[in-house]
């Protein structure tokens, strides 16, 4: 049972109080399945990629828009999606996402041309926005403090084992073009998982509101858009369009914009305490280690996945198929990690399990450099690479959600579970644009032969490296204020 929760009363918090431990467990799997649709629509675009490019004639910056653009709009929205949940009730909110999510994959999946897939993956993003908050959000109301570990490794595996698999399922459906709807398949088969989440959700979720009910700040919502926007967008579109005058000044106002809205949040908070992210959470040092974590592990493997699927199938020559079979050690890696090595070197070494497997990580990378050396596929070198991938996210993925969100009130658990998820996404799309401008400036994609691509690899390769060099910094610190586990 929860221990008493001032202002719990009528809340959603107070309902699931009552629930019995098979209700909180069939509520659980039915969050859990948004959660792994959510993260599969992620990563099964990648192997779809190619197909979508020579079916609809998009053109790089296209491609990249259509990864990049669906985690732009679900991280900028993600923490107004986590204030709806607190203030009109995490159900409502979470079936209200997964219902329009529902409508944006069929709506992805008979797209007519590249800019209508554009539109509609960003509307997808935006429906997932209102829906993920409400999970760990969910998570944090059912569960007591001493057991969400265990939920937040179930969560890790369904993330590491989802993202990972992706591009299995991805490839498999493309190849498979039941109905002749090749790539279509990918975003159509969120249909009938997300009829069954609709029904289960109606029925098993607590109803009520949460515990710190406030209205949504918009203006803080649309200066942070803004912000992403003025970022991602240079990055995006300025290789292919020469870095023209106007991309170059909306990348120069990003930081300015950064500035304004941050000075806004503590106006804002200060003068109506309902900012769009409470800064009194930025005063929680795990908070502020676990999100600088996440900012350079989880661009690693969007980035690498969107890198390696040009690599393999564009430069090599792999068929979609042949990709979902090169994903698969992902998979096993990211299962493995997060059952089975996981919990074990947890249990000895706490949060500097993260120190393990960002190392594995970065081991791995630097493996699948050589296993496509001079454009010729070594097939066991790069099975292990992608076997030390899955695995070295595994790794860290239920840490950093443990350690991020563990002194975080409830009374914020709906905006807090908003920001963690968010920077996790805005750490995706920038993973994919910066991941894409390098790859993209070494290689021209209508004649570069194995080889350029594979050179082209290794200009992206420093920029992870980079990344999990900080990230390996910033667990040291977490370490010194997240005490050993009890033997």
């Amino acid at each position: 049972m929860h221990p008493a929760v001032k202002g719990s009363e009528g809340s959603a918090f107070a309902a699931a109080a009552s629930f019995s431990p098979r209700r909180r467990t069939l509520a659980l799997i039915a969050v859990a399945l948004a959660f792994v649709m959510d993260l599969l629509d992620t990563t099964i675009i990648n192997v779809a990629i190619p197909s979508i490019g020579e079916t609809l004639g998009a053109d790089k910056a296209a491609l990249e828009w259509i990864i990049a653009g669906y985690a732009t709009a679900f991280a900028v929205l993600l923490i107004v999606g986590g204030r709806l949940g607190d203030s009109f009730g995490y159900r409502r909110m979470f079936l209200i996402g997964i219902v329009l999510f529902t409508i944006t994959s069929m709506a992805c999946g008979l797209a007519p041309d590249a800019l209508s897939l554009q539109l509609a993956r960003v509307a997808q993003g935006v429906s997932a926005a209102l829906m993920v908050p409400q999970v760990m959000a969910l998570v944090q109301v059912m569960y007591p403090p001493d057991q969400r570990y265990k939920v937040y490794t179930i969560f890790g595996f369904l993330g590491g084992f989802s993202a990972a698999l992706g591009p299995i399922v991805g490839g498999l459906l493309i190849d498979a073009n039941w109905f002749g709807l090749g790539w279509r398949l990918t975003f159509l088969i969120n249909l009938p998982i997300g009829l069954f989440s609709i029904a289960a959700g109606i029925a098993l979720l607590p109803a009520g509101r949460g515990v710190n009910a406030t209205p949504v700040d918009l203006t803080g919502a649309a200066l942070t858009v803004a912000v992403l926007f003025a970022v991602l967008a240079p990055l995006i579109e300025g290789p292919s369009r020469g870095w023209p005058v106007g991309l170059m000044v909306l990348l120069a106002a990003a930081l300015p914009l950064a500035w304004a809205t941050v000075k806004y949040l503590r106006w804002r908070q200060a003068a109506r305490g309902d900012a769009l992210v409470p800064l009194d959470l930025f005063k929680l040092r795990k908070v502020n280690l676990g999100l600088l974590c996440t900012l350079c592990i989880n661009p690693v493997l969007p980035g690498y996945l969107l890198v390696m699927t040009f690599v393999l199938q564009t430069g090599i020559g792999l068929s979609a198929s042949q990709m979902a079979y090169a994903c698969a050690p992902i998979a096993v890696g990211a299962m493995g990690g997060i059952t089975l090595i996981g919990p074990r070197l947890h249990r000895l070494l706490g949060v500097r399990v993260m120190l393990v497997g960002v190392s594995v990580t970065a081991t791995s990378l630097c493996l699948t450099a050589w296993s496509v050396h001079g454009g010729v596929l070594l097939h066991w070198p790069l099975a292990l690479a992608q076997l030390g991938m899955g695995l070295g996210m595994g790794l860290c993925g239920p840490q950093l959600s443990n350690a991020t969100l563990q002194d975080v009130p409830m009374s914020e658990a709906g905006v807090a579970a908003g920001m963690f998820t968010a920077v996790q996404q805005i750490a995706a799309a920038f993973g994919v644009a910066l991941g894409g401008l390098l790859f993209f400036h070494g290689v021209q994609m209508e004649t570069a032969d194995a080889l350029r691509y594979a050179s082209a690899y290794l200009q992206v390769l420093p920029l992870f490296l980079g990344l999990l060099v900080v990230a390996v910094v910033g667990t040291l610190r977490l370490a010194t204020v997240m005490p050993m586990p009890a033997r």
